[in-house]
């Protein structure tokens, strides 16, 4: 194992160890570990298959997980569309922990970190400059609600970017590319999809804090994924190149967020463990025993 592998392993545990006593991984079944798939899990852990997945299959008794190529996410307007469960819109209730910056998205525990393996990517990409038709676009939409601006980006990107593969495109795995170069091939994968969003939504307003990158894993179709999660009215919305709908990320089970990357922050996540029962002794004191004749 090279220098920088075993840098991002350290990593890994070290994410791991740092989860709180009441705070942890949900369980993984075997199968799961054993047919995850390998793009943006090896691009934040390195290996293949994921550093993760092997430390959790260690930790679990498993066998370490084998290679399985996945389909990728198709976007919204041609490709086959992802399976999303039936989702009412209306009326979320408003998390405080979303309010105040803390991305606790899809039912996890946010955990701040202060470096990433993705972070020579993602500073390329985060403070690129739009320009053109686009930025005009964009620029166009500031007199809407926070909600109508959420929804129009989506489907402009959504509509204009092919799904292909960076393997294809680029000739190897994970190339981040800036919203301008997105949208001039009119072809990416899935953060480039989600990068492009997050540059028209702070051109057309938003603020950069309320904007989050996210890489997931899909338990549905075991692939690994990123989407764009945009803080408004005190809910996490998501922007998916796999829908042409807005999510709230309360009511979408199906996604595992591994890494947020924002402009003040990053974090990992973990989930929730239910505390066992404690069992008190009663308080009652039984009758004593008659002392033995003398």
């Amino acid at each position: 194992m090279d220098r920088n592998a075993t840098a991002r392993l350290g990593l890994a545990a070290l994410a791991l160890a740092a989860l709180p006593s009441a705070v942890a991984a949900q369980p993984v079944s075997s199968a799961t570990l054993t047919n995850a798939s390998l793009a943006k899990s090896e691009a934040i852990l390195g290996g293949a298959p994921s550093r993760l997945t092997a430390i959790l299959a260690e930790q679990k008794g498993l066998p370490l997980p084998v290679p399985a190529r996945v389909e990728p996410l198709r976007p919204a307007a041609g490709s086959p569309v992802m399976a999303l469960p039936a989702i009412a819109y209306e009326a979320p209730k408003v998390r405080e922990a979303i309010v105040r910056g803390q991305p606790d998205l899809f039912g996890s525990v946010a955990l701040a970190i202060s470096r990433t393996p993705l972070d020579h990517r993602w500073r390329k990409v985060e403070r690129a400059r739009l320009t053109g038709e686009h930025a005009r676009y964009a620029a166009s939409l500031r007199h809407l609600d926070a909600v109508d601006r959420i929804e129009a980006v989506n489907r402009y990107v959504n509509r204009r970017v092919e799904f292909v593969d960076d393997s294809v495109q680029f000739g190897r795995a994970d190339v981040w590319v800036t919203a301008a170069q997105t949208l001039r091939r009119g072809r990416g994968d899935c953060e480039d999809y989600a990068i492009a969003k997050m540059q028209l939504l702070r051109a057309a307003g938003f603020d950069d804090r309320d904007l989050y990158l996210v890489i997931v894993k899909d338990l549905v179709r075991r692939a690994d994924h990123a989407v764009l999660v945009v803080r408004a009215g005190g809910r996490a919305l998501v922007l998916d190149n796999g829908t042409d709908r807005v999510l709230d990320s309360a009511a979408v089970s199906d996604y595992r967020p591994m890494l947020t990357l924002a402009a003040d922050g990053a974090w990992t996540h973990g989930y929730r463990r239910p505390l066992p029962p404690i069992t008190i002794a009663s308080a009652d004191i039984g009758p004593l025993s008659p002392s033995a004749a003398p």
